[in-house]
């Protein structure tokens, strides 16, 4: 099997640096020459990431070797058939570990992409100054949300530094969420949770990727497996049955019935009325912050 497949299967969703759109987070005009300059460098090394390139050579093994709390077994957990490459803009690749390391309550969803976030973390520092620097990719679907995904390269900054900052806004791979939320929420919170929950767990569990993937060699089978039992155990859904090689539509119909619960909870505390939650939903993005100071 291509490790397409696999990069599928196990969301690697991949966007180029055409695609980014790079956002100046608004700050007072500099009072200085020197306040200037350090304004600039953050801006400098935002369209740094956005257009240097860098290659990443990864293993999936940690997905095996730390697969716990599901019956999936692997009998290796090493070895060229879990070895992989990627290319891309540094960017583009911290889009692509924000979303790979996603989280529920803080715990993992899976390891798979483990070596994958390390090698982009390398990447990220090669790309940017050695000092004064911290750049944070995170993915969430709204705000508040227990489920994100997060990547951070970098100190924090001191307490007394003067921080700039900008923004590169960058497509996740999942389908935009906004509107149809907009549009559903004259029926309630229940209806705007059960358009990010779909949403999410598509873009998270792509159905017919998942289907090719769940048919594939080990260890690409397995680690498919593995990930949608763990999403069951984790939001408390039922999947086991329906992973299956026909069955990836029902899984994920369980796991998006389950997501849906947790995210009307969360919306209901977050914000006052359903179409002001369903105007905060941004699951399309990811969001890259580079905060640069004088070091």
């Amino acid at each position: 099997m291509t490790s397409a497949v696999v990069d599928a299967s196990l969301c690697l969703l991949l966007v180029s640096a055409a695609a980014l759109s790079v956002a100046i987070v608004e700050r007072p005009a500099p009072e200085s020459a020197v306040d200037a300059d350090a304004e600039g460098r953050a801006d400098a090394v935002a369209e740094s990431l956005a257009t240097t390139t860098a290659a990443v050579n990864y293993t999936l093994a940690p997905g095996a070797r730390r697969a716990t709390g599901t019956e999936v077994r692997f009998p290796r957990t090493g070895g060229p058939e879990f070895r992989r490459y990627d290319h891309g803009s540094v960017a583009g690749m911290l889009v692509d570990a924000a979303v790979a390391n996603v989280t529920v309550d803080g715990r993992p969803l899976a390891h798979a992409r483990d070596d994958y976030v390390r090698g982009v973390r390398n990447a990220t520092r090669t790309a940017t100054p050695s000092a004064g620097v911290r750049v944070v990719a995170v993915w969430r679907p709204y705000p508040g949300a227990s489920l994100e995904g997060r990547v951070t390269v970098g100190p924090r900054p001191p307490a007394d530094a003067t921080v700039h900052a900008a923004t590169l806004a960058l497509p996740s791979g999942i389908r935009p969420t906004r509107t149809a939320a907009v549009d559903a929420s004259g029926r309630g919170f229940d209806a705007v949770a059960a358009v990010v929950a779909e949403r999410t767990v598509d873009g998270l569990f792509p159905p017919d990727d998942l289907r090719y993937a769940l048919r594939a060699d080990y260890p690409v089978s397995a680690l498919a497996r593995h990930r949608y039992r763990r999403a069951g155990r984790l939001l408390g859904a039922d999947v086991d049955e329906s992973v299956t090689t026909e069955g990836t539509r029902r899984a994920n119909d369980g796991l998006a019935t389950a997501l849906a619960e947790r995210v009307e909870g969360e919306l209901r505390g977050e914000f006052d009325s359903p179409r002001a939650a369903a105007r905060a939903v941004d699951a399309s993005r990811v969001v890259v912050v580079v905060r640069t100071w004088q070091s």
